[in-house]
């Protein structure tokens, strides 16, 4: 009986367990700055790897400030104690670049050398079979230009049923915890060159709103309204401007222990019930989806109705004038654009406050 199967002139494996390894493994990718106390449980989880990684290169982030220079050097002294099990290599930056910089560099000067890379944040716990499937997956899907990035973290929604047996899906949203790319998907996106707030759609209301994307675009909205940077939504969105899709497993290889801490980034609150439910400390997912497509279901973009009342729904969410005028124009049925400028109104107080604090309306 044959191991693969034929896909958009593309042969995919059945099972991972028959994609062999090569000795020219991807690196180990890790961003750190001021938490050793969340890195000091990935070391560990990184040596029990059924498959060590070829080399480990860790990008330390400069301080901004002469309380981050201890908790510095002690992020270094645990990539330097690595190297009792694999090549370490230390790249520490003159200045602070901050979190979204930090990473669209590192990859940028990692994929200069190597064709792929697999990448850790650090408070992201692999578990054992995180780095061996990894590999493999990058060795199987390198033919499938369509795919642009791997996940060792599973994002999908509880109401979400996969459409076959396969421990992975192929999705339009993908998570930085625990991630795979190639060099040419990297090299074809050009972060390096784009600005933190990168839209390729030009406005968040423009972005097409399926199951998935609908998250992705509020997540959007509230980067270009807060001015803020975040690596992974810019990369998600300009995957999805170029039809391009993330390979996704149906349970996590990956636990996030980073809610909570005080240097967290994004998240400071406690850690939301969204987050590790779906984590596996002995998953090693083998049966692979029958096609580098991404389903009709997770494709389909929501109805004008239903977006709409997607929007209302979002207590947090506004439309400026030019939203408001710009979703008037492409909305057909009048009883849309009644709800549409009923969510103007309805939110306009708001508008017009942010508006005299000079704030993105």
């Amino acid at each position: 009986m044959g191991t693969s199967r034929h896909n958009s002139s593309t042969a995919l494996p059945l099972r991972l367990d028959d994609v062999p390894l090569t000795g020219d493994r991807p690196p180990l990718v890790l961003t750190a700055f001021t938490r050793p106390d969340l890195l000091k449980f990935v070391i560990p989880a990184i040596q029990k790897q059924s498959l060590l990684p070829s080399k480990l290169i860790a990008y330390i982030d400069g301080a901004r400030r002469e309380a981050d220079v201890s908790l510095i050097e002690k992020c270094i002294a645990l990539f330097e104690s690595c190297t009792s099990f694999v090549s370490v290599e230390i790249i520490r930056r003159n200045h602070n670049l901050g979190c979204d910089q930090n990473v669209i560099q590192a990859f940028t000067e990692v994929l200069e050398t190597y064709d792929s890379l697999v990448y850790l944040e650090d408070d992201t716990v692999p578990n054992p079979f995180f780095y061996d499937r990894m590999c493999r997956l990058l060795q199987a899907y390198r033919i499938s230009p369509q795919i642009c990035s791997i996940s060792g973290y599973a994002n999908l929604s509880n109401e979400y049923n996969p459409e076959s047996d396969a421990d992975f899906i192929v999705s339009n949203r993908v998570f930085s915890w625990g991630f795979a790319t190639w060099r040419d998907r990297w090299k074809k996106f050009d972060l390096i060159h784009q600005s933190g707030q990168y839209n390729p759609f030009g406005e968040y209301y423009r972005i097409p709103a399926t199951a998935q994307t609908k998250l992705t675009l509020i997540n959007q909205f509230w980067i270009e309204k807060n001015h803020n940077t975040d690596w992974m939504i810019t990369f998600t969105l300009t995957a999805l401007f170029h039809q391009q899709y993330h390979l996704v497993p149906t349970q996590s290889l990956v636990c996030n222990i980073g809610f909570g801490h005080p240097e967290s980034k994004t998240y400071r609150g406690e850690e939301p019930t969204w987050v590790n439910p779906r984590y596996d400390s002995g998953f090693c997912p083998n049966r692979l989806p029958s096609t580098p497509n991404i389903s009709p279901t997770l494709n389909s973009v929501l109805k004008e109705t239903e977006w709409i009342h997607y929007l209302k729904a979002q207590s947090s969410l506004w439309l400026g004038p030019k939203a408001l005028f710009e979703l008037l124009k492409t909305t057909q049925e009048n009883r849309n654009k009644l709800l549409l400028f009923q969510l103007f109104l309805a939110r306009l107080p708001f508008v017009l406050k942010r508006w005299r604090g000079g704030l993105p309306t």
